[in-house]
Formats: C-alpha cells, sequence, structure tokens
C-alpha cells in the first residue's frame, strides 16, 4: 500500500478525535471559544478574534464548564488564566479544532474531483521504480488519493485489474476485456540468459539441446507473448514466484531464462551472464501498455503522465 501514509494517517488519528470530543457533548465553537481566551488572555480580546459578541464567548465558556463540571479558567487575576484541568481540556480543543481543518481541506480536495482511492495491478515484469517514482510525486505534493500497488504476472494482471478492483493496469499481454482505454509505453527489451559457467554459456544449440537443461519461468509462460523458447517442454521448467528469484536462480546456476535486460546490465557487462546461442533468437520485445476504464480523476492522470513521459526503463 503506497500512497500518503503520514496524512492519511493523522486524518485518521484526528477523527477518533473529533468522535470522541462529539461524544462528551464538546462543540467547535467552545473549543475555539477557550483556545481564544487562552491565546488573547481576556474575553475581549478573544471576541474580537472570533469577531463574535463579549457575552457569545462568556456563554460559551461557561457552558463548556456547566458540561465538563468543573471550572477551565482562572478569574481571579487581572488576565484570564487555564486551570490545570482547563490546559488539558485545552489540549484536546486544539486537536478537535486541527481535526475539523484536516478533514475539511480532505473534504474539499474530494469535491475537486481527487480519487479516494487508485488502485493500481502491473505485470512483475515491468520495472517497479518508475511507478514508485510517479507514486512518490503524489506523495510529495500531497494528493488525498489513497494508493494501491500490487504486481501480478501475464494473465493474473487482468484477473486482479477485473476481480480486486484496480483502476489502472500496466500489462504485457493484450486484456480480453473489451472497451478500456490503452496508453502505448516504451517497449522492454529482454534477453534469454545463462550464468557464465552453465553449459549453454558455452557454444551454439538447438532446441533439443535446450531441452536438457532446466528452463526458469515466473509462474509460467503464455503463447500470447511469443516467446521463442514457447516450444520448449513443460517438464524442462520451474515455476518462480517473481523476476528477483528468477534472477537470484539464473545467477546460482539453477537452470536458464528471460530476464528484463533492465535488471541484468551489470552481470552482462560483468559477462557473469551471458546470452544463449541458439538456432532461434536470444531477444525478445515486450510491449506493455498501460489500460483503464473511463475517465482517470487527478491522481490517475498524473501518474499516466509521469509514465509516459518517464517511460519504464
Amino acid at each position: 500500500m503506497v500512497g500518503q501514509p503520514s496524512v492519511w494517517k493523522k486524518n485518521y488519528v484526528l477523527s477518533k478525535i473529533v468522535h470522541r470530543m462529539n461524544s462528551l457533548g464538546i462543540t467547535l465553537e467552545q473549543a475555539r471559544a477557550l483556545a481564544a481566551v487562552e491565546r488573547a488572555g481576556t474575553f475581549a480580546a478573544a471576541a474580537t478574534a472570533l469577531r463574535r459578541g463579549h457575552t457569545s464567548v462568556l456563554y460559551l465558556i461557561r457552558t463548556l464548564e456547566d458540561l465538563l463540571g468543573f471550572p477551565v479558567l482562572d478569574r481571579s487575576g487581572y488576565r484570564t488564566k487555564l486551570t490545570p484541568h482547563g490546559r488539558r481540556v485545552l489540549e484536546g480543543c486544539r486537536a478537535l479544532l486541527a481535526a475539523e481543518a484536516e478533514l475539511s481541506a480532505a473534504i474539499g480536495e474530494l469535491r475537486a474531483g481527487w480519487e479516494p482511492t487508485l488502485g493500481v495491478v502491473f505485470d512483475g515484469i515491468v520495472p517497479i521504480e518508475p511507478l514508485l517514482h510517479a507514486v512518490g510525486r503524489l506523495v510529495t505534493e500531497r494528493a488525498p488519493t489513497r494508493i494501491d500497488v500490487r504486481a501480478e504476472f501475464l494473465s493474473g494482471v487482468e484477473a486482479a485489474f477485473e476481480g480486486g478492483g484496480a483502476d489502472l493496469m500496466i500489462a504485457v499481454l493484450p486484456p480480453r476485456q473489451p472497451g478500456l482505454t490503452v496508453v502505448e509505453l516504451p517497449p522492454l527489451r529482454a534477453k534469454l540468459v545463462a550464468r557464465d559457467d552453465h553449459p549453454l554459456a558455452r557454444g551454439r544449440h538447438d532446441e533439443r539441446g535446450l531441452r536438457r537443461h532446466v528452463l526458469l519461468t515466473v509462474r509460467g509462460s503464455d503463447p500470447r507473448l511469443e516467446l521463442s523458447t514457447s516450444g520448449i517442454e513443460a517438464q524442462s521448467t520451474v515455476l518462480l514466484n517473481d523476476f528477483s528469484s528468477k534472477r537470484a536462480a539464473i545467477l546460482a546456476g539453477i537452470g536458464y531464462g528471460w530476464l528484463p535486460e533492465s535488471m541484468i546490465g551489470a552481470e552482462l557487462a560483468a559477462r557473469r551472464l551471458r546470452p544463449l546461442r541458439w538456432s532461434r533468437t536470444s531477444s525478445h520485445v515486450f510491449h506493455p501498455r498501460l489500460y483503464h476504464r473511463g475517465k482517470p480523476g487527478p491522481a490517475a492522470r498524473q501518474l499516466i503522465a509521469s509514465l509516459t513521459t518517464a517511460g519504464l526503463r
């Protein structure tokens, strides 16, 4: 879960304060009056600050004290002071007023069209850094939207989009659901690689030679990807949970498989991983696309603009 954790957590805590104070019967007007008297030092100055009559402020403080059953102000001196009990009550009143301001601001932003929540599901082959950068911009700008980002793979992306309530989907497979708006994203290049001391890393091979070794995949493949290894027998395949696990398994020499170039640039440069040479191609280009339904809200529009501007590299 990504988004505005500090803002949303604060709003939640303050909303609980509002509920608690309201359950005691303390009103916002009473809280404002007590805070103003403490700040101004006299009822007259507090009334001026609140743009209310002097008697109105007096009435609010008296009804507050009647409600609580104890005095909140010491009126014995020239300058009105808080009693010890009153200082504790003032802390709660300030929290109540802060909660009102926070919630009023949030309501105003939501009325302006900001989404309460924004769900994003993406294929795990897509680098997450640009997506997190786009989300980070929304956090920095204090967008009042709670953002849920999750990774799935291949057909699982659309399944999560349809059944999980996501608003945006980044997929490398064409969706079966009709009527979605599509946004083209930069292509992702991948290579079929093995560790430098793996038998497949040396010489040239045919499909029969590849079948003698373990093909590592993430939760299986899909014929719609049109990978050059689609004809390799399933018996030689090991399924892994994500691309980080797959990369680790290939570097451990367990088998060979497809990895995004963005994930293995350093290993290719150091020749710790080597592209396979075989009768078919060891390179593949994935074409991720972003899909959404209807008209996106402000948070979704900003996220889409960030991804299309910065790309996924």
